[in-house]
């Protein structure tokens, strides 16, 4: 019997390269048969030969339709109805028993399945998307996440599975949607964003990739580092990453400011003007995922600011993961999904900040970096980072969710 993975999130996205394909590839390679449908924007003909080779390698059967976002609202309501009608065309053909849904506009065409065809269906719940609309949109957007808001409840009473991304959200649904029946809070699985340890493991790089990452960056071999690894926009707090930053040059005299990201290069050093912050302290790299890891390596230090309100209960940063794989600590901020639980300086020499006042920077930046060396940013001297975050390994987020195939599969085992 086989499974229909179905995601609105390209493959050749961000998201579907780091969080869709090697969960998919590495279930496939655990025997489940898999059929993934997908909606890919134009222009990435390399990124989709390069998968479907290797989906066609484990046995997964791809059908893509094309992502279209353009006009508002009528683009992203086209695409729904063709991920619709191809989903309809596969149940109609294959020996499906099991839906998986990632994110809200797939898990309404599951919504859909399960009535039509009777199949299983798993909200992968990710994020609190419709709540994340309803505060950030207007007019006819906040229409359409406000409907979506409206669905969710009878989507999650009707799921079989839940596969939420924190134990905060878990209990959040299961409070706001309770099942009178035994299939309430037994149908939740928490699964965090993972990593690929593989891929991030410093000790695959070395010191000569390291030394001219370096260079190319522009930062000198005495440069105390601090990391953002990310998007930048409204969830992500730059001023208070800024202000982080600004403390510790006052400790650290020689630290610089990497950001590794896709956008926001002009915000950045806007708000460094605002901060007296000085423009030669930063740098700025947009680079493919693949380079990620070297530049993880010129770290001492990252910070994981976000903003914590309820649409982040369910908030799992996928930077979290790499990071840990890379032995590199963290300063974050409380509130924000499962952090306040992860967040451990005997696990993972991280320090929580639960306001940003200037006072808890600086006695969290203290905390973070006295007492740590990292010679030639491969290792810590006390603490194993790794080794007590496997829990974020690609392999755990896999085996979970093997779990959750394996129940609905053979209920009776």
């Amino acid at each position: 019997m086989a499974i229909l993975y179905i995601t609105q999130n390209g493959i050749t996205s961000h998201i579907g390269r780091s969080q869709v394909a090697p969960y998919l590839l590495g279930l496939a390679r655990s025997g489940f048969v898999i059929k993934l449908l997908s909606a890919e924007p134009d222009g990435e003909n390399k990124l989709i030969e390069h998968y479907e080779a290797l989906f066609n390698e484990v046995g997964i059967r791809w059908t893509r339709i094309p992502y279209r976002n353009k006009p508002a609202i009528l683009g992203p309501v086209l695409t729904q109805l063709k991920l619709t009608f191809a989903a309809h065309r596969i149940m109609s053909k294959a020996a499906v028993k099991i839906v998986h849904c990632r994110s809200h506009p797939a898990a309404i065409i599951g919504y859909y399945l399960k009535k039509r065809f009777g199949v299983n269906f798993i909200f992968d719940f990710r994020d609190f998307y419709a709540d994340w609309g309803l505060q950030n949109t207007q007019g006819v957007k906040r229409a359409a996440y406000s409907f979506l808001k409206h669905l969710e409840g009878p989507m999650v009473r009707a799921a079989d599975k839940i596969v939420c991304l924190t134990r905060r959200a878990s209990i959040v649904l299961n409070d706001a949607y309770p099942r009178g029946d035994d299939g309430g809070s037994g149908r939740y699985q928490v699964i965090p964003c993972c990593a690929d340890f593989s891929l991030f493991d410093l000790s695959n790089i070395s010191s000569d990739t390291i030394r001219l990452t370096r260079d190319k960056v522009g930062l000198p071999e005495s440069a105390y580092v601090l990391l953002y690894l990310g998007s930048l926009g409204t969830d992500y707090l730059l001023r208070e990453m800024i202000s982080l930053f600004r403390i510790l040059l006052q400790l650290r005299p020689s630290a610089y400011f990497l950001f590794v990201s896709n956008n926001g290069e002009e915000l950045v050093r806007l708000e460094c003007t605002r901060q007296d912050v000085p423009a030669d302290r930063i740098r700025f790299r947009s680079i493919n995922r693949e380079a990620v890891p070297a530049h993880i390596a010129l770290a001492n230090l990252s910070v994981v600011f976000i903003r914590a309100d309820h649409t982040k209960v369910g908030c799992s940063p996928t930077k979290l993961a790499e990071l840990f794989a890379c032995n590199v600590p963290v300063i974050a901020n409380g509130g924000v999904g499962d952090l306040d639980a992860i967040i451990d300086y005997s696990r993972n020499a991280s320090v929580l900040v639960h306001d940003f006042t200037d006072d808890s920077l600086r006695e969290a930046l203290k905390r973070v970096i006295t007492p740590l060396v990292r010679p030639g940013n491969l290792s810590l001297n006390d603490i194993n980072i790794r080794e007590n975050s496997r829990e974020f390994a690609l392999e755990e987020g896999v085996a979970r969710y093997s779990r959750v195939y394996r129940e609905l599969l053979n209920p009776q085992n």
